[in-house]
């Protein structure tokens, strides 16, 4: 018994003509008549009575279109059920972000994509200097916001703003008066460093090793930004901050202070070259629109969106 023949059976008792039967299933009246006799010689039981002028239902006819008609609404359910567990497996999108994200931007983006896209699960992982770059290329997170420098061929990027560095000093320090400093004036200092498996380029930028032209002096190690803000306040360590990040963390024993100077702090979108999962895209839509439209809400940035 095949399932067509069920549909078959079903439009046939609902017309009560093989010819407009046929046409409403786009195939040869003739085809459709051979595929109900094979179904009705298989279960050895008339289910239409045939005569020149009208077609008419046998009892045990109406019985088995009243179970095919049932077994058709499951079999249309079961394939409604089984999409659906599909979509929602796809339609998943891991995020992973570092210290602010996207500062005040970072609610509209998830706020908009959430209503534009709401079958799309989205799950949130804080990532560590250390780590955030392998857990992109290694799937842990399909897309991540990341602060450039990123000298990586296994990722896709997106510059989405820039916005001043700021240097962390220490409240209690020779510094912690200050109302703006030069990067002169910290280059010799001690810095907070991420730690060995955090990407050189990325090390370098934070401690200003492009001014200097060489690797400063070693701090502290660090691989989060609270240990990066202890190292500040407890070890005499100094580090740099993007604007939004200044505004994000707090810590009594930490003062931020403009770099009048220093190099612009740049925020982007990256993900994992040959990633499919078709919500990476729609995100990036969002973002670079939210980005577009709201940069004034991130004071000291600037849209690098086009």
């Amino acid at each position: 018994m095949e399932i067509r023949q069920l549909q078959y059976v079903v439009r046939v008792a609902e017309t009560l003509h093989f010819g407009r039967a046929a046409e409403m299933e786009h195939i040869a009246a003739s085809a459709l008549s051979t595929q109900i006799r094979r179904l009705e010689s298989r279960l050895d039981v008339k289910l239409f009575e045939r005569t020149p002028h009208q077609v008419l239902i046998t009892p045990a006819g109406a019985h088995f279109v009243r179970e095919a008609r049932r077994i058709l609404d499951q079999l249309d359910l079961l394939r409604t059920q089984t999409q659906s567990i599909a979509r929602s497996a796809t339609e998943h999108l891991s995020i992973g972000f570092f210290g602010e994200a996207l500062g005040e931007l970072t609610h509209r983006v998830f706020g908009a994509f959430a209503a534009a896209f709401p079958q799309t699960r989205l799950e949130f992982t804080e990532l560590s200097m250390s780590t955030q770059f392998e857990d992109l290329g290694s799937g842990v997170v399909d897309v991540a916001f990341f602060r450039m420098p990123i000298d990586d061929q296994r990722f896709e990027v997106r510059p989405l703003f820039q916005e001043r560095l700021y240097a962390a000093v220490a409240a209690g320090g020779p510094f912690g008066t200050a109302t703006s400093l030069q990067v002169e004036d910290i280059i010799d200092q001690p810095f907070a460093v991420a730690g060995d498996t955090t990407p050189a380029e990325w090390a370098h930028f934070w401690t200003l090793a492009g001014a200097r032209g060489t690797p400063g002096r070693t701090g502290a190690l660090v691989r989060t930004l609270n240990e990066s803000l202890s190292a500040v306040a407890y070890s005499g360590a100094i580090d740099t901050y993007p604007a939004s990040a200044t505004r994000t963390f707090h810590h009594p024993g930490v003062r931020f202070v403009p770099l009048s100077d220093g190099p612009a702090s740049v925020q982007a979108f990256v993900w994992r070259r040959g990633n499919t999962n078709p919500m990476i895209p729609e995100l990036l839509e969002v973002t670079q629109s939210v980005v577009r439209d709201h940069i004034d809400e991130l004071p000291e940035a600037e849209s690098l969106v086009d």
